[in-house]
């Protein structure tokens, strides 16, 4: 397959995606994500792109593997106090206090260039935050969470906190739209 026909393949499935469609939706309580019809729908046209092209990596043709000396973990706010609400059903919409460890990269990213030197990266950051009182360690992403700067702020994480900001009002609008 061509670099022009692949292009053209790419863009007939990014022509039918909507706002929405690359995210895959979770259950907050359960933690399971699950596939709208659309979406696997786009994953099924992609495997077939893939299947296509016969995708294999023989790395003896390489010439140099790179990686990252950057940090895993971005230390910058290490040992911030923060109240934290995890997401799912074991935590009983219960806020606690929890200590921010930094950003942590939650993935490794690769990318090759022409010259066929391989990179591998730090991505996908997300805030680590370890709370005491379960001995365990919640992401940012898996969790409603803010900074404290005085006692006052030590207050609950409430439903209606979650509810009143902005994206999750965004998104709520956007599914009552699709509905």
């Amino acid at each position: 397959m061509t670099e022009k026909k692949l292009q053209q393949e790419v863009n007939k499935i990014r022509k039918g995606m909507r706002f929405l469609d690359d995210m895959v939706h979770v259950d907050y309580k359960t933690g399971k994500g699950h596939l709208t019809k659309k979406q696997t729908s786009i994953a099924q046209k992609l495997f077939k792109l893939l299947r296509v092209l016969g995708w294999t990596v023989n790395f003896n043709n390489y010439k140099e593997l790179r990686y990252s000396t950057a940090e895993i973990i971005d230390k910058r706010k290490c040992g911030t106090l923060v109240k934290v609400r995890p997401c799912g059903d074991k935590y009983k919409n219960q806020t606690y206090l929890g200590i921010l460890l930094g950003d942590l990269a939650l993935s490794i990213r690769h990318t090759v260039d022409k010259k066929g030197i391989v990179t591998a990266e730090h991505s996908h950051y997300n805030p680590a935050i370890f709370i005491p009182a379960l001995k365990d360690i919640v992401y940012g992403c898996g969790s409603w969470w803010s900074e404290i700067e005085n006692e006052e702020q030590l207050k609950q994480i409430t439903n209606n906190d979650i509810d009143n900001v902005w994206y999750v009002k965004a998104l709520k609008k956007q599914i009552q739209k699709q509905s």
